[in-house]
């Protein structure tokens, strides 16, 4: 399969993270169908980091051969900027493929569980729907492991996002998305979020253009190493929050 054929462009947002990306990146390359292109964004990583890093990758592809899914080289950022510009990198560099999609480099979205995400989601060709959010939602059928603190912080900013943001989406955070480029093209140029809001700019934008979201539940594991803190960053992603609200209702 050439590289024209490729459908789904999934960038993982990476920044001094190789270490949890070893264990991640390997599994991916080996499950994902041939379809995809994988690209890892770094996001200002320390030198020692990017080498590991582009020896990762050269050493994953070698492993998984011509036949699979095609890792491009990393995209490397001078600056520490936050997952979203990462992520906005990523897609903006990526080929012409009808689909475009990140997922977090922890893993805590399972290989599997990215797959059947990514085939319900071709399923829908023709669909009313345009994105697809994966959410963490207990439920029968699903299973979600986090810590109760973990849990409650959470659902404290999922409730700020909704009061505030004024989002429909239950879970805005998990860290699995795909929507397709047409939708990408439209609304890329009201994307200023650089931080961990991104993901909240996102939904609201896909809102205000009149594109329809799919939340589809996950089975998810809580990776420690999280680089949010609830105290340390709840004000902030909440007044983050209200002026994301504000500029895309400006919009016109």
């Amino acid at each position: 399969m050439n590289n024209q054929e490729k459908t789904t462009a999934l960038v993982i947002p990476h920044f001094n993270d190789t270490e949890r990306l070893e264990v991640f990146l390997p599994k991916l390359a080996k499950i994902l169908p041939e379809y995809f292109e994988i690209i890892v964004s770094d996001d200002g990583s320390s030198s020692d980091e990017r080498r590991k890093l582009s020896h990762l990758i050269h050493e994953v592809q070698r492993a998984v051969g011509s036949g699979g899914v095609q890792l491009r080289d990393a995209l490397f950022h001078e600056r520490n900027t936050g997952k979203g510009g990462a992520v906005l990198r990523g897609w903006l560099a990526s080929s012409q493929t009808r689909n475009l999609g990140f997922v977090d480099a922890d893993g805590a979205v399972g290989v599997e569980e990215i797959v059947r995400g990514t085939n319900f989601f071709h399923s829908m060709e023709g669909a009313q729907w345009d994105a697809l959010f994966a959410n963490r939602v207990k439920m029968l059928g699903r299973n979600v492991q986090r810590s109760l603190k973990r849990h409650f912080s959470g659902r404290i900013f999922a409730t700020i996002v909704s009061n505030l943001g004024k989002t429909s989406a239950y879970d805005t955070q998990c860290g699995f998305k795909l929507l397709r480029r047409e939708a990408f093209t439209r609304i890329a140029p009201y994307m200023k979020t650089p931080g961990f809001a991104f993901d909240v700019e996102l939904c609201l934008l896909l809102q205000k253009f009149g594109f329809h979201t799919i939340e589809f539940p996950v089975d998810w594991s809580d990776i420690p190493g999280s680089k949010v803190r609830l105290v340390r960053d709840g004000l902030r992603m909440a007044l983050e929050v209200i002026r994301i609200r504000r500029r895309v209702d400006a919009i016109k």
